[in-house]
């Protein structure tokens, strides 16, 4: 799997998400995407346009790659706020179903983002994870400074993300069936996320609630008795 960290540098969610693997034994090598400015430059990594852009070919050459050397083997993408941002970009030039999950966690993009592009590239799922407390980043940092798409708003983190509404085009409507948002809620307390920007990045909760997400979960086929090619070798990461 491909794991994209926020803005700045502070990449704990890569770190907890590691040990997370480690102790979960999750079956899958990790790969980090270092895609920032340097350690302490935030506000550039989240105005500069064109540098994520560039990473965003990047990953989606990343995923490419490894989609022709390992075919048959699922890709997952996971981004932590701004990387949320990055995900979405590198899905919108990754080919129709290639990942096979992404995970948003605590995104800083604008609510009203259209990601329906980005959810053709996904296969089974996109999943967001949103918090109502997480309103010191997310509230009124994205309304000061932006979000990753440049928005002066609430992070889509924070209020989650718009709907495509009951005009939207077919196609659109389709996407959208593939967004599945996951609000934090008073018993995620006890996996040390307390609602606020960095709760996702806990080691404990990564394991309880993104790990299950980053397998190949396929179920068996009811003919053949044989399960969706679970790798011999980990997937990307």
């Amino acid at each position: 799997m491909l794991v994209v960290g926020g803005v700045g540098g502070l990449d704990f969610c890569s770190m907890g998400l590691r040990h997370a693997a480690r102790v979960g034994r999750l079956r899958a090598s990790i790969e980090v995407v270092s895609w920032g400015h340097g350690f302490g430059r935030w506000y550039r990594d989240l105005s500069d346009l064109e540098h994520l852009d560039r990473q965003a070919v990047r990953v989606a050459a990343r995923v490419a790659e490894f989609r022709a050397t390992r075919p048959g083997e699922p890709v997952f993408l996971v981004g932590k706020s701004g990387g949320g941002g990055l995900v979405v970009r590198a899905l919108e030039r990754i080919a129709v179903e290639a990942v096979e999950r992404a995970v948003l966690l605590a995104p800083a993009i604008s609510p009203g983002y259209d990601l329906s592009q980005a959810l053709k590239a996904v296969r089974r799922e996109m999943v967001v994870f949103t918090s109502p407390l997480d309103v010191i980043i997310l509230g009124a940092g994205t309304r000061v400074f932006g979000t990753i798409d440049r928005v002066r708003t609430a992070g889509a983190g924070l209020v989650g993300f718009e709907g495509p509404g009951s005009d939207a085009r077919p196609d659109r409507a389709l996407a959208y069936a593939k967004l599945r948002e996951v609000r934090w809620r008073p018993s995620m307390v006890g996996d040390c996320h307390l609602g606020g920007h960095f709760g996702t990045d806990s080691p404990r909760f990564l394991r309880r609630h993104v790990l299950p997400l980053l397998v190949d979960d396929e179920p068996a086929d009811e003919t053949t008795g044989a399960g969706s090619s679970r790798p011999s070798e980990p997937p990307i990461s």
